[in-house]
């Protein structure tokens, strides 16, 4: 009799139960890295057509001269980090990469507030 009393305080402490968060998949944090990237393309002037080179549907390369790739890979490794983006992390590198492939340094700092980025650094 009394486990059938304890029996609704059981069923309650289980469905109040924290469950793990899913830990986004791959495909998850590139589909959110590449809405990050059509965001930075729409607010450019003149995107590259390579700038999302690698996403789903996109075939176009990017063709920028070596100096260029040589410019944004430099702007990347000097870019100080936005507040809020750790050294070391995922985030980093969403960071990074987004001024590699040409977004400008202002706009990808910017962009670090987007829904997308945070996506995509998980």
């Amino acid at each position: 009799m009394t486990a059938l009393r304890l029996l609704p305080i059981a069923l309650l402490s289980a469905c109040s139960l924290a469950l793990p968060e899913r830990q986004p998949m791959p495909a998850d944090r590139l589909a959110a890295e590449c809405r990050l990237l059509e965001t930075a393309a729409e607010r450019m002037q003149t995107p590259h057509d390579g700038l999302r080179e690698g996403c789903p549907g996109v075939t176009d390369r990017d063709m920028r001269s070596l100096a260029a790739q040589t410019a944004s890979l430099r702007a990347a490794n000097a870019a100080p980090l936005p507040p809020g983006v750790a050294a070391g992390t995922r985030a980093e590198t969403v960071f990074r990469r987004m001024i590699t492939r040409g977004v400008p340094v202002d706009l990808a700092t910017a962009l670090v507030q987007e829904d997308s980025f945070a996506a995509a650094a998980r």
